[in-house]
């Protein structure tokens, strides 16, 4: 089932549509189970009431109507008959096993996918704004409750509701005993009253159940991504503490569930039907108005009722963790509409040239007070270096994303003439590299983390980019090479070994447009050096935007804009803005002493006298 990703879809398509319809999608599967239920469960009553009909007829014959020859012949046709009947109920139960189980796996997978693509294509800001325990609980735990609900759920609700029909059927049409069954009928509504009533109350335990159980999830890999940070500050016990509050808040819930469990009395009431039926039956017998065949065939389909009725304590469940654990997941994503939702797709791009324009643009984070960026316009000409600075928190790095479309904002972003919203996003994201401060590696062998953009790449290409990047000496430097494992997020390396490698990741896949996010703030002087000789070389013909305050990197910038409040306050060369514009003096002045404005002035206007 593809993934809901339009407006319209998600206001429209209810939770429930959504479920069935991932059920729906093997109806063969589901026939096979309704029959195949229905099949089993109908041998299963016959069986009693052939027994009542072999003791009626064959044993007791009262009337005498057999001889001894005919009460062999017909005591064996029923014996004959109830193993036939016994074999072709374990086939059909076989076959409706590997129904259920496919049902349940099939369903799992596909929701599985689902939810793996609908987190792929959400917009960062969906990311920002959410837990990633929560998101791992959801696909693991709540995957997994959503199987149970399928199977052995699915199967153990259809056998209650199937077999209380069945018996219904079977009592009315076959066995002529109206006496039992006005007798039964106030102990089976009582009977449906209560296992609804259980229902009821079990579903609300349920949904807290799975959202507490979310709760330590995310506890547990906030406190393991934060594991260095923990030992560091020396507050082991406190998060101790912390995680044992989640779990002592997760039993009480627990509890709730198993004392409920503890009243389930469904089955009393089954068994207080069938001691009266026997009861009342016995009179009638007495009475000769019912003979003991039937009432063996009466208390025996009761009896069937017995296996049924005391496995819906842990259908309901079943059924309810699943259901609150699917509505979790389809809740998560509808939560934001994925990128794929909003291209237009009406331009495709081929080689560009990497003119870059930006027209009136604004952005602001969900949760900022203001905009980070306001009504920002300015032009790059294709091949151009532009640097860009200004202070903490002024939307350096903010503005770069956006030409990345990894946010929305309002206004114009033009790559080649051409409104960036309209191009697909993968086409557009293959032809730009960008590399942030904070490196993010894959735990896997550094050859996968370099190859990561471009997994066709030979290892002459790898090879080729990581020399590049400086990168080769030091692999090589490991006993495994290129096969050496970087640990979680890159923790087996130094914070200019990750760099270095996220520099070669990004040359191997030979964008046309470059974003450095203070790439270099992580090595030492020599390997920057090495590194700046490396990008000058790959930048050469390409548009490229470097975040820094390295005076000697933005010397060699085309053009630097000075962002401040949210805006774009100087654009020039250094050397202009060296003279003229005080917000960039002030960010530079603490490197060098510089003359004052007034000096610079005072100088340019005597060398024009």
């Amino acid at each position: 089932m593809a993934v809901l990703t339009a407006k319209k879809e998600i206001s429209s398509k209810s939770f429930s549509r959504w479920f069935l319809g991932h059920l729906l999608a093997n109806p063969l599967n589901l026939v096979v189970i309704f029959i195949g239920t229905s099949v089993s469960i109908l041998i299963r009553m016959l069986i009693p009431i052939f027994l009542g009909q072999a003791l009626d007829q064959v044993i007791i014959d009262q009337k005498n109507l057999l001889t001894n020859s005919e009460q062999l012949d017909l005591l064996r046709d029923f014996v004959f008959l109830i193993l036939v009947l016994g074999i072709l109920r374990f086939f059909v139960g076989v076959i409706t096993s590997i129904a259920n189980e496919w049902l349940s796996w099939t369903s799992q997978r596909r929701i599985r996918e689902e939810f793996f693509d609908s987190m792929q294509k959400k917009p960062l800001k969906f990311h920002d704004s959410v837990r990633t325990g929560e998101l791992m609980a959801l696909a693991t735990n709540d995957l997994s409750q959503v199987g149970g609900l399928i199977s052995p759920g699915f199967s153990m609700m259809a056998d209650v509701f199937i077999s209380v029909t069945i018996a219904a059927v079977l009592i009315i049409a076959v066995l002529n005993a109206p006496q039992l069954l006005i007798l039964s009928i106030p102990f089976f509504l009582v009977y449906l009253w209560a296992v609804f009533s259980y229902n009821k109350k079990m579903a609300p335990i349920s949904h807290t159940f799975m959202r507490k159980w979310s709760a330590i999830a995310t506890a547990v890999q906030d406190n393991i991504t934060g594991a260095e940070v923990v030992r560091a500050f020396a507050e082991e016990t406190y998060e101790r503490k912390k995680f044992m509050e989640y779990v002592l808040d997760f039993r009480d819930t627990w509890y709730k569930r198993q004392i409920l469990q503890a009243r389930y009395f469904p089955t009393l009431i089954l068994f207080a039907t069938t001691g009266t039926s026997v009861l009342i039956g016995s009179l009638l017998i007495l009475a000769e108005e019912l003979t003991i065949g039937t009432l063996i065939g009466f208390t025996g389909i009761l009896f069937t009722l017995i296996g049924p009725t005391y496995i819906i304590s842990f259908a309901v469940v079943l059924y309810n963790g699943g259901l609150a654990g699917a509505r979790r997941i389809y809740n998560m994503e509808m939560k934001e509409v994925g990128e794929d939702a909003i291209e237009k797709k009406i331009e495709t791009i081929g080689n560009i040239q990497g003119k870059i324009t930006f027209k009136g643009v604004s952005f602001q984070y969900p949760t900022s007070k203001g905009p980070i960026l306001d009504d920002v316009s300015f032009n790059v000409a294709p091949g151009q270096m532009i640097a860009i600075v200004g202070p903490t928190g002024s939307g350096k790095s903010s503005l770069t994303k956006l030409l990345l479309r990894l946010y929305d904002y309002s206004g114009e972003i033009l790559l080649d003439d051409v409104d960036i919203q309209k191009i697909p996003l993968e086409s557009l994201r293959k032809r730009i590299g960008l590399i942030e401060q904070d490196v993010y590696l894959f735990p896997r062998s550094i050859r996968e983390n370099i190859a990561f953009g471009a997994r066709d790449a030979t290892e002459a290409k790898i090879m080729e980019a990581a020399k590049l990047a400086q990168a080769h000496e030091f692999i090589s430097e490991f006993p495994k090479g290129y096969d050496s494992y970087v640990g979680e997020g890159g923790s087996q390396l130094s914070g200019g070994q990750r760099q270095r490698i996220a520099l070669a990741r990004t040359f191997l896949t030979d964008p046309r447009i470059l974003i450095l996010d203070d790439s270099t703030s992580s090595v030492d002087s020599k390997t920057e050096e090495e590194i700046v000789k490396a990008i000058n070389a790959v930048s050469q013909g390409r548009t490229t935007f470097i975040i820094t305050h390295r005076l000697s990197q933005i010397r060699r910038a085309d053009c630097v804009l000075v962002i401040k409040g949210n805006k774009i306050v100087a654009r020039g060369h250094h050397s202009k803005l060296i003279r003229q514009s005080p917000d960039y003096r002030r960010i530079f002045g603490k490197h060098a002493v510089l003359p004052s404005l007034e000096q610079i002035s005072s100088n340019e206007n005597g060398g024009n006298m």
